[in-house]
């Protein structure tokens, strides 16, 4: 069974950001984002929802839908933008990932016999455990010779 990663998960972050406008920002880190989409949120609701509206929201009655759509809109649009932000950061973090897993295996370098440690064949000894060698192997098989007392 595959394991979901809750880490900048897109789904996740729509649906926090749907609770809460900016949650789902807040969820990604994204700081800054977030206050800006709840400023955005406030100001919709001071500069287009009438007093009245607000009143009778706070009040429990029912309220005309077409008078709350300023913020609906603004809350929507944050929710979309939460959602696309998770995607590309985990798409990149995919992206890096693969990258990274694709130069360590270009970049295999010799093992030490001593200790097993990735060593530099150009320094002649082993780094880590100070094992020096005679030669190294060219033939692209990561192993190197122990120098061989006489």
């Amino acid at each position: 069974m595959a394991r979901v990663s809750l880490r900048k998960n897109p789904l996740l972050a729509a649906l926090l950001g749907t609770l809460a406008t900016g949650l789902g920002h807040l969820y990604l880190r994204r700081w800054v984002r977030a206050l800006g989409w709840l400023s955005a949120s406030f100001a919709a609701t001071v500069l287009f929802v009438p007093e009245s509206t607000l009143s009778a929201v706070s009040s429990g009655t029912l309220v005309d839908p077409f008078s709350l759509l300023p913020l609906v809109l603004v809350t929507g649009i944050s929710v979309l933008d939460a959602y696309l932000v998770a995607n590309a950061e985990r798409r990149s973090d995919d992206a890096r990932a693969s990258d990274a897993a694709r130069a360590t295996e270009a970049d295999e370098s010799p093992a030490c016999p001593a200790c097993g440690k990735p060593v530099d064949p150009d320094i002649g000894f082993c780094h880590w455990c100070t094992t020096e060698f005679e030669a190294v192997d060219d033939a692209g098989t990561g192993r190197v010779d122990e120098r061989g007392d006489e």
